[in-house]
């Protein structure tokens, strides 16, 4: 089976924390981490993550600008935007900016699971991966 791959970009450690516990509950355990958009960056550089999970309030960059920057260097990046933002507004302009989802904070299994078999069915990833990340041992 191969194994999907993700980084979660993030400025809080205990949304990482959980963030990372979630992912791993789901099966994914190729977790890549970034505290601010510079290093969210390089990472990208450096390897090829399947999703990129990336909160808008970062320290040094503002989350639409970093995704902007993605989708420069990987115009098929599948980036999910996070935020506690639910605004319709919010949503739209993440979207509209190339965003592939949006999740609004706190994560929960069934959120992760969403953006998770989303990226499956718009990847044609195998029906083994499906049931296997569907049906965590």
């Amino acid at each position: 089976m191969r194994q999907m791959s993700v980084l979660m970009v993030e400025d809080e450690s205990e949304m990482r924390d959980l963030l990372r516990n979630t992912l791993q509950k789901v099966g994914i355990d190729k977790i890549g981490e970034a505290e601010n958009g510079k290093t969210a960056l390089e990472a990208c550089v450096e390897t090829s993550y399947d999703i990129v999970m990336l909160d808008i309030g970062l320290p040094d960059m503002d989350g639409l600008s970093v995704l902007q920057a993605m989708k420069r260097l990987n115009k098929g990046a599948f980036v999910v935007l996070v935020t506690a933002d639910d605004s319709i507004e919010s949503i739209q302009t993440a979207i509209s900016s190339g965003a592939n989802g949006y999740v609004v904070k706190p994560y929960s299994y069934e959120k992760i699971l969403d953006v998770i078999n989303n990226y499956m069915m718009t990847h044609n990833v195998g029906d083994d991966v499906i049931r296997d990340i569907n049906n965590p041992s």
